[in-house]
């Protein structure tokens, strides 16, 4: 996940401040919310349009204004495009082996008997 660290003047504080204070939203939810939609915007594409490189376009965002979940929750959510190769994948027929286990006798419970004869000498036992 991306973790920028973003510096902004007062005015955007003092905004996403009166914002959060008005809903049930944090601050990165708030801050999300406005990427999230500026790459949907005629405007955003107006302000940047003067400092796009020679040759080169303004993309497209990867996601749809009805992926809520990729501002609203932090968690990692895939985009639309990714969501619909994997519901392609899904619809293929998967083979699965039948596999047969087979069961294993239960082990008896192995009893010790008390002073079981052991002795044990030390050194070489000659004296």
């Amino acid at each position: 996940m991306y973790r920028p660290t973003v510096r902004y003047e007062d005015v955007y504080k003092e905004y996403v401040e009166n914002v959060f204070h008005a809903t049930h939203l944090d601050r990165s939810q708030i801050i999300r919310a406005a990427l999230f939609i500026a790459g949907h915007t005629e405007q955003f594409s107006r302000i940047i349009e003067p400092y796009i490189r020679r040759g080169m376009s303004l993309p497209s965002p990867l996601w749809n204004e009805e992926d809520e979940e990729l501002w609203l929750n932090q968690k990692v959510v895939e985009p639309m495009e990714v969501r619909q190769m994997t519901k392609a994948v899904q619809k293929k027929s998967v083979r699965f082996e039948n596999r047969k286990v087979e069961e294993q006798p239960i082990a008896s419970p192995k009893v010790f008997s008390p002073g079981g004869g052991i002795s044990i000498k030390v050194g070489n036992g000659n004296r």
